[in-house]
This record gives structure tokens, C-alpha cells and sequence, in this order.
């Protein structure tokens, strides 16, 4: 019988086993210098996909931006570049920019509405997310509690968040709010959390027709707004999970 930290029933590799191989890759990264660490990102299609965590991880704790060009201008304007690239407690990705330009429009926005904010390099935040076609993928954070009227705001001023086809107002009922946007996977997890809590909700697909979403794998998940901060709470703890 093998070790905890060898290989398993029928030479599978153990989670001990794949968290020593990550570790030693991480060892092996951080020996690098910044240069040779964005170097390997810029060819990251060859290596395995333990392997770009692991670089994932260096570049993240030295900080390193690798959206280049544009989007580190675009970082560097909203601040996104004088804090760690992961989102907080207590705040939430209001819209995921491939666009240097509209990002740009954006920040000048909420910046002129009062709204705290900060643009992320999401190829750092979540590094198993597709990278978009052209290589730009910037996530616009604000806190929770300013995601509704940073959605108002960029609606108003940029034509985001348009309302699906044919969808009338809920002037009479209750009205709805972006609880957030998430890639798929993230989205599954939330929604089935919702459903077992009996909350009703709205999935908007970047896949459907006439949405404004950044791609097909960003969905925006939205609540009754009285019911937000539950739910809320009910997705974190179910991402904490999973």
C-alpha cells in the first residue's frame, strides 16, 4: 500500500499528491524573475493547467499585471493596480470589459456618479477562466451594496444592461436587481442555491440573443431587490462550498 502522498487505486494521483506537485511548481516559479514569470504567461497554452495555477498564483503574490498595453493603463486609472487582483468580502464583479475604451468610459463614469470602484486583470482573479479573443479581460468590482446603482449609472450613460426583448417594466410588481455577474460554473453553483432556498431569480445568458453580457460563458444573475442582501449570503456561503 502507497503513501498518502503516492499514487492511489489504480495509479490515480492523490489530492496530497497533486497538491505536493503544485507546491514545487510554485517553489520552481517563484525562483524566477518578473520578466521570465510574464514570459511564460505569454506562452501559458503549453503548459498544463497545474502548471498555470501555479504561475498563476506567483504572479499573483508579486502582483505582477499582465493585461499589457491598454488594459494596464485601464488598471492603473481605476487604481486596480495599487491592490492585490482578487475581490474582497463585501464586493462583487459588476461587468467583465473587453474593451479598453468602454472600460475607460466606465471608470470616468462612476467617477463623475460618486461610485467607488476598481478594475481587476481577470486573467489573475480567476486563471481558469477562458481567455476572451483578443486577450483583454477586465473586471469592473465595486462594493455590494453599490452594485444596483452602478448598474443604473452604466445603463443610463453606456447602453449596458439592456432589458431582454420584450420584457416589460415591473412598475407594478417587484423590481429587480444584478446580484452579480459570474462565469458559468459560478452560476450553476449560485443558482441551484438560490432554487433550494426557494428564491426567485433571473439568469441572463451572454449566449442569448440581443444581450449586452461581455461573452457567453458571463452570466448575470438577478433578485427581487428586496431580497439582495439574502441572497446575498446564500450564494457566498455556497461558493465558500463549493
Amino acid at each position: 500500500m502507497r503513501g498518502l502522498a503516492g499514487e492511489g487505486v489504480g495509479g490515480r494521483l492523490t489530492l496530497m499528491s497533486l497538491d505536493g506537485q503544485l507546491e514545487k511548481l510554485g517553489a520552481l516559479y517563484a525562483e524566477k524573475s518578473d520578466g521570465e514569470l510574464l514570459d511564460l504567461y505569454e506562452q501559458r497554452g503549453g503548459l498544463t493547467e497545474m502548471a498555470q495555477q501555479a504561475l498563476a498564483g506567483v504572479m499573483r503574490e508579486r502582483r505582477l499585471n499582465t493585461a499589457g498595453g491598454a488594459g494596464a493603463e485601464v488598471i492603473a486609472e481605476a487604481g486596480g493596480d495599487e491592490v492585490e487582483d482578487r475581490v474582497e468580502a463585501g464586493e462583487v464583479l459588476a461587468y467583465l470589459f473587453h474593451d479598453a475604451f468602454q472600460a475607460r468610459e466606465a471608470i470616468r463614469t462612476l467617477t463623475e456618479a460618486g461610485i467607488a470602484h476598481r478594475m481587476l486583470d481577470w486573467h489573475v482573479v480567476q486563471p481558469e477562466r477562458p481567455v476572451s479573443q483578443n486577450g483583454l479581460d477586465l473586471g469592473l468590482v465595486v462594493a455590494q451594496s453599490d452594485l444596483e446603482s452602478t448598474v443604473g449609472v452604466l445603463k443610463e450613460q453606456l447602453g449596458l444592461f439592456p432589458g431582454a426583448e420584450g420584457e416589460d417594466s415591473q412598475e407594478d410588481g417587484d423590481s429587480m436587481a444584478v446580484l452579480s455577474m459570474y462565469e458559468r460554473g459560478e452560476a450553476l453553483v449560485a443558482a441551484r442555491a438560490l432554487g433550494l432556498a426557494k428564491m426567485s431569480f433571473l439568469w441572463r445568458d451572454g449566449s442569448e440573443h440581443g444581450s449586452d453580457l461581455p461573452d457567453e460563458e458571463t452570466v448575470a444573475i438577478e433578485v427581487n431587490s428586496a431580497d439582495v442582501e439574502r441572497a446575498t449570503q446564500v450564494v457566498e456561503d455556497a461558493l465558500a462550498r463549493h
